[in-house]
């Protein structure tokens, strides 16, 4: 995965990446805590979020919110080539204390509108903001970054009402991602899922696999704890986000921790 540039501190991490032979297995269904937008320069296939299959093809943009869960299936013999740029909400308090530039990632269901086309809008707004991105490491380079994150951010958001996105899927996956995401933090097990949708629990394990290509009860552990880590790192103690993230005993949830993240819940509190 050689990487065209890379930079990376604290608030923003971008890269500008090309894989010449993409290997499937490289790019599992994930989640994590930072905005992220992606830029498909080159490549073919497609881009699954919550559920939600969305076609993958050059000059395409995906937006994913904390949490939320995706995975790019892609040709392995198209080279894929793309920008991506990670950050965290609060990058942006000073300049837009009510994050109005980050409407189009909080205000809709999870899954839905996650793609913009730019083949089909060539002269949208948005293409500005990845013109010529070729950055060096000097030390301007996290000044020109946040300026193209602006420009987005701002074009982005006035794109978003009138934009035409993909349809979120219907029928029982849909239902079924968006059932678990409304109780993602309380007493829910696949039993409980399966009885309320009157389906068996192998019927309702498959219909999640296939929908998002994640198991279920894996897909539930990610999500409460990439809840976790935010409210740890807003200096909330770990017990008390391990409960409020649906974990019914703090020793499993110390174990999930650490195996999901490389180190213990305490390492992630503010210093």
């Amino acid at each position: 995965m050689p990487h065209i540039f890379s930079y990376r501190d604290g608030d923003l991490y971008s890269h500008h990446t090309m894989d010449a032979m993409p290997e499937r297995e490289k790019f599992a269904m994930h989640g994590h805590e930072w905005m992220e937008i992606l830029y498909c320069i080159n490549g073919s296939g497609s881009c699954l979020v919550e559920g939600i299959q969305y076609p993958l093809e050059p000059q395409d943009i995906f937006i994913f919110r904390p949490g939320e869960m995706h995975k790019i299936i892609l040709d392995p013999e198209v080279p894929y080539e793309r920008i991506v740029i990670h950050f965290i909400p609060e990058l942006l308090s000073s300049v837009d204390p009510g994050h109005t530039l980050l409407r189009p990632f909080t205000d809709r269901p999870a899954g839905t509108h996650n793609r913009y086309s730019l083949a089909d809008h060539p002269e949208s707004s948005l293409r500005t903001a990845f013109s010529n991105y070729r950055f060096e490491q000097t030390p301007n380079v996290r000044l020109n970054l946040l300026s193209r994150l602006f420009l987005f951010l701002t074009h982005l958001e006035g794109h978003y009402q009138q934009a035409q996105l993909d349809a979120p899927a219907e029928g029982l996956p849909g239902q079924l991602v968006a059932y678990v995401n409304e109780h993602i933090f309380e007493d829910i097990s696949i039993q409980s899922i399966a009885d309320h949708f009157y389906r068996s629990r192998s019927q309702i394990s498959r219909a999640f696999q296939q929908a998002t290509g994640s198991g279920l009860w894996e897909y539930v552990i990610i999500k409460r704890l990439l809840a976790a880590r935010a409210l740890i790192r807003s200096g909330q103690p770990a017990n008390s986000a391990c409960t409020a993230c649906g974990f019914s005993e703090y020793s499993s949830f110390y174990r999930a921790y650490r195996s999901h993240f490389g180190h213990s819940p305490r390492e992630d509190a503010p210093k």
